[in-house]
């Protein structure tokens, strides 16, 4: 490849194990970083023992620093590693457990700096250049790690406006919207879909009142048998003006909604698509899923909890507060902040690899 036309554009390269949350926060902070030339490489690592030796190598030996190769060879195809090599990039950024022993086996290869996303199992932040660690899982407080109060995200005032131009062929209509947007269960979150449809029918019930258009998106994990609840509730709701169900149109028209909304609904489960209703300026009202079957708060709780006490969102029960919270939101004059994580982290890292 001729990069002669590159020489002052910023190369980087995401590692990704192509979960959406976790690769979004890799691109969010490579795309907030102007002038860059990404290259995106996914691996197919999963939990297994294959992979926890992997990471054992890298914590407790130092010989994979000197001759990475064999290791990559493992997670990549011998041709992703040459491209990797002559993208030289300076710096490496990954997210999540299973990206963090690539990312540091791709910077020992390049002599690139590092970058996690989270906090790895096993591996010590201190191993990577700079850490972008939420608040909620209480890090250290060092040099070489960004607090943030959410996840980064790829949200910015360009592509939600560059998405919006693909999808407004779509979006009918003029006149105040709402987003809804709906998660599922997870591991660590808790989610009744009947608390979910009980609060949906209620704003719905309300945004007829007040002449609001619904939009409402599902997403991977949302159980098929609610998505089926929705689709019957959008043949007798008329504010109910646009659905997209994701087992029946996996695309993500997230970014669109909320460049034209109002504000947003957001169902408590979900890190990523909270993160990115609060940093697109929504004010996210977020709704109380479920409870987890311990009672233990979970990390959605704590992150939620620093969300809404910064000011940039608001927590609703489907029992009680949700109508009153939105018909007083929708009335104020002033514009919901917007959180701004990712620059905050890009701006880090540009400092680390020395171009600020």
């Amino acid at each position: 490849m001729d990069r002669s036309g590159d020489i002052d554009k910023i190369r980087l390269a995401v590692i990704s194990d192509g979960k959406p949350g976790h690769e979004n926060q890799s691109l969010g902070i490579a795309e907030h970083i102007p002038d860059s030339d990404i290259l995106l490489l996914r691996h197919n690592l999963r939990e297994s023992v294959p992979e926890f030796l992997l990471r054992l190598q890298t914590r407790f030996t130092s010989n994979w620093k000197a001759d990475p190769r064999p290791l990559l060879n493992r997670i990549f195809p011998r041709e992703e590693i040459e491209q990797l090599v002559s993208h030289k990039p300076e710096a490496v950024i990954a997210a999540g457990t299973l990206s963090a022993a690539p990312c540091l086996l791709a910077g020992a290869l390049t002599g690139a700096k590092t970058c996690i996303c989270m906090k790895p199992s096993m591996l010590r932040l201190s191993k990577f250049d700079l850490a972008v660690v939420p608040e909620h899982d209480n890090p250290p407080d060092t040099s070489k790690i960004v607090r943030t109060k959410a996840a980064p995200n790829r949200v910015s005032p360009e592509r939600l406006s560059d998405e919006w131009e693909v999808w407004k062929g779509e979006l009918p209509g003029d006149g105040n919207v709402i987003s809804w947007v709906i998660g599922g269960p997870s591991a660590s979150a808790g989610f009744d879909s009947s608390r979910v449809l009980d609060a949906l029918e209620k704003s719905l019930e309300w945004a007829e009142k007040n002449n609001v258009q619904v939009w409402l998106s599902t997403a991977r994990r949302t159980p098929e048998s609610l998505e089926e609840s929705i689709l019957k509730l959008s043949e007798t709701r008329r504010s109910l003006t646009w659905t997209l169900l994701w087992h029946r149109d996996q695309r993500n028209p997230l970014y669109a909604m909320f460049h034209r909304s109002k504000l947003a609904i957001v169902t408590s489960d979900s890190v990523s698509m909270i993160a990115e209703a609060a940093s697109a300026g929504m004010g996210p009202v977020v709704l109380r899923a479920g409870e987890k079957s311990t009672g233990q708060i979970t990390k959605q709780d704590r992150m939620v909890d620093k969300i809404v006490s910064a000011g940039y969102g608001t927590r609703a029960d489907p029992s009680d507060n949700l109508v009153e919270i939105l018909s007083g939101m929708l009335t104020r004059d002033t514009e919901f902040p917007c959180l701004d994580d990712t620059s905050k982290a890009a701006d880090r890292l540009l400092q680390i690899i020395g171009r600020r």
